[in-house]
């Protein structure tokens, strides 16, 4: 056994050593708030270590014992399992820097310490911190979406979207499932309708149909207030094509979005931004709604019908 696999030479600074009881319900805490998966769960699982939330976080010596253990004893090459061991090591902060020291004992590779340390702090939700390591040019992508996807979830404390784009422009995920897709995309609506709307045109027809209907729905379901007008006003502006004018009109009138407050009306303020309120539904011809200024959309679908434009100039 290598000096580095024997656990009395790991915890060589304290052989008793176990968590203390604040640090487990915090590692608790923040499973939960990551869906229950956390990165270092994931690593434990890599190594083929069963089990693997009963044994982390440990709650005795014994268990720590155990942790250290089955992770030594994967098939794993040792600079993957000293990693791990690195990453369990970062635990024990009061431990005069046992992780470092470890890591140099073993000469652990730069990009797997800068690796770890970016879980480590994906961990325990410090996501800026997490991605001034995540970032580096030297490292090759590894978890990229399911980091994306944490990076996505805009309830934990400390989410910042910018650093969702920030990760997605430095790592390139593949977005390989819908459910990273949905979050990616529900940040780019956050930060900007129109850039989510040129996301949409990056994929095939039927993934722009359902990006689409999900930037509609985004808007209609954002709370009343300034910002739903700022975005319904891009929505309304955006420069869709034929196709996506078919779409959009579809959802609004008789899709998801058709139940939503102001659905009808966005259909006609577009309708009066692109100046097509001919041949107009039976539905939306039957939308009045109340006087504002002493105008509702009757008058204003009339105004614009019994509107001639100027002639071309030179023209007789």
């Amino acid at each position: 056994m290598a000096p580095w696999e024997d656990f009395d030479s790991i915890f060589r600074f304290n052989k008793n050593f176990v968590y203390d009881g604040k640090i487990i319900e915090q590692i608790l805490s923040n499973r939960r708030a990551l869906e229950n998966q956390l990165f270092v769960d994931r690593l434990l699982g890599l190594l083929g270590v069963k089990s693997v939330t009963k044994l982390y976080p440990p709650r005795s010596n014994a268990d720590l014992r155990s942790l250290v253990q089955n992770i030594v004893s994967s098939s794993f090459p040792s600079h993957q399992k000293q990693a791990v061991i690195y990453y369990i090591l970062k635990d024990c902060r009061a431990a005069n820097d046992a992780a470092a020291q470890f890591a140099n004992k073993c000469r652990l590779p730069e990009k797997y310490r800068l690796f770890i340390d970016g879980l480590w702090h994906l961990d325990k939700l410090e996501f800026r911190r997490a991605l001034e390591n995540l970032t580096e040019p030297s490292l090759i992508p590894t978890f990229p979406d399911e980091i994306l996807y944490v990076l996505s979830l805009s309830q934990l404390p400390k989410h910042d979207d910018s650093l969702v784009l920030a990760y997605y422009l430095s790592a390139s995920p593949p977005l390989a499932s819908e459910k990273v897709r949905n979050a990616f995309f529900d940040t780019l609506c956050r930060s900007s309708i129109s850039e989510a709307f040129y996301f949409t045109r990056s994929h095939g027809e039927a993934h722009r149909r359902s990006y689409l209907e999900r930037l509609i729905l985004f808007v209609h379901k954002t709370g009343g207030g300034p910002t739903r007008s700022r975005r319904a006003m891009e929505l309304i502006n955006l420069p869709l094509d034929s196709k996506e004018e078919q779409w959009f009109e579809e959802v609004l009138l008789h899709g998801n979005a058709k139940t939503l407050q102001g659905a009808k009306d966005t259909v006609i303020m577009r309708r009066l931004a692109t100046g097509k309120m001919q041949e107009l539904t039976t539905e939306l011809e039957s939308l009045g709604g109340k006087r504002i200024d002493g105008l509702n959309w009757d008058d204003l679908k009339q105004s614009m019908r019994h509107t001639q434009p100027f002639p071309p100039s030179g023209t007789t």
